[in-house]
């Protein structure tokens, strides 16, 4: 463990440091970044765009002016503190005190090793990823207003394989256009090739379609299944439509391309590993391509091997790769499983229990005291023919009057119960 003399001189040599970095990146920073602006600021407010896209391109921005002036701020740091140290004797006082240069060394050796860490990680994880979006959303920028994108003295291509337009000269400011010359090759059956003096380009309300204003000039069209046929037209102003042109911001979702400055060493690494197994794919299709090329010659039959099944690798290469990967499992939130629900089990009937004696007959004295009908129920039921009681000595009779049914219908109920008298009444 270090006396406590020592670590008091390395937290002070450490925070003599803090100061003047952040302040030494800070304003490097702000220099720099103040140059992309003063470059860029009027491209991006002439195309119309919003404040937000504006100041995500400056935000963007910011990742590649830090890779660049962390080491210049650590210069600037590290000479200020030395040398005011240096102008106050207090290296000599410390000298002097027995602590030797190495050891003042140490500290800011240890914070610099901090620094190379934080900004290697820095250029491999952040910066490929904003350099990403940054092109993606200069490319979305670039096809917003074609007029600001047009070159002077170079045939800019308008509508892909359809539309070209050249210009003298181009005012981004007021769309003014000199010396025009424009090639239209839309019409399948002819080729127009129109010049003008000047002209002005406008969009629509919607922005989908330029609009172009041109003067004092011609119409030169050549038909192309008869080149004898030309025909040159003179005008004073012609105005043209040209659909098919954006003028709104269309923002990329996911662009799968990347260059080797939006990648970080795993992606590359990845890269160069499948560039050698295809490599070596090629190699092995080159020599069975040979082999069966000498087989044809000496008559033998061709053989043509089953391809390899294809296997995609997606194990990091190398140990940073791994411990990166450990550590982006670990911080980041765990993938949730997929949760198959439990099968709730049905209901088995429950047995349905025999009524008793008395139930039956109740149902059954019931069923003949109402003709064969259910209270509650609007259905009448089909009489059951059941059999009547005999009494003894007595033998059924069919035609019997229907005070002798009620009372055998009567027979079949519970004997009512007299009421009991209280004792003292009559």
């Amino acid at each position: 463990m270090a006396r406590p003399t020592v670590r008091t001189i390395s937290r002070y040599l450490l925070r003599q440091h803090v100061a003047p970095l952040g302040f030494a990146l800070a304003a490097l920073t702000s220099l720099m970044l103040l140059n992309q602006i003063a470059k860029q600021f009027g491209s991006l407010v002439g195309k119309g765009l919003p404040w937000s896209v504006i100041l995500e391109v400056f935000v963007l921005s910011v990742p590649f002016i830090v890779a660049v002036t962390l080491p210049m701020a650590v210069l600037v740091a590290v000479l200020h503190v030395f040398t005011r140290l240096a102008g106050d004797n207090e290296i000599t006082a410390l000298q002097a005190s027995g602590v030797s240069v190495a050891r003042v060394i140490t500290p800011v050796l240890g914070g610099a090793a901090v620094v190379a860490l934080l900004s290697f990680l820095w250029n491999d994880q952040v910066l490929p990823r904003s350099n990403h979006r940054l092109r993606t959303l200069q490319v979305d920028i670039q096809r917003k207003k074609p007029s600001f994108t047009l070159k002077e003295q170079v045939i800019n291509e308008v509508v892909p394989g359809q539309f070209f337009l050249r210009a003298a000269r181009i005012d981004p400011n007021s769309n003014k256009l000199k010396d025009v010359t424009i090639y239209d090759l839309g019409d399948a059956e002819r080729r127009r090739i129109i010049g003008a003096d000047s002209g002005r380009m406008a969009y629509t309300p919607g922005g989908r379609d330029l609009y172009l204003t041109l003067e004092d000039g011609d119409i030169q069209a050549v038909n192309r299944t008869d080149p004898t046929q030309f025909d040159r037209t003179f005008f004073r102003t012609n105005r043209m439509r040209v659909a098919g042109i954006g003028n709104t911001l269309e923002r990329t979702e996911h662009d799968s391309y990347k260059s080797d400055r939006e990648m970080s060493i795993c992606e590359m690494r990845g890269m160069v590993a499948l560039a050698r197994r295809e490599a070596d794919r090629a190699g092995a299709d080159a020599d069975v391509a040979v082999q069966n090329d000498l087989r044809r010659l000496a008559g033998l039959v061709l053989v043509y091997p089953a391809p390899p099944p294809y296997v995609a690798d997606t194990a990091p290469v190398g140990l940073y790769c791994h411990a990166l990967r450990r550590a982006a499992a670990w911080l980041g939130p765990k993938a949730a499983a997929a949760q198959t629900p439990t099968p709730r089990p049905f209901p088995h009937p429950q047995p349905q229990r025999r009524p008793t004696w008395p139930t039956r007959r109740r149902l059954a004295c019931t069923a003949t005291r109402c003709g064969g009908r259910r209270r509650g129920s609007g259905r009448r039921r089909p009489r059951r023919r059941r059999p009547r009681p005999v009494l003894s000595g007595h033998t059924p009779n069919r035609s019997a009057p229907p005070s002798t049914r009620r009372s055998a219908r009567r027979a079949c109920l519970p004997p009512r119960r007299s009421p009991r008298r209280k004792a003292g009444r009559p």
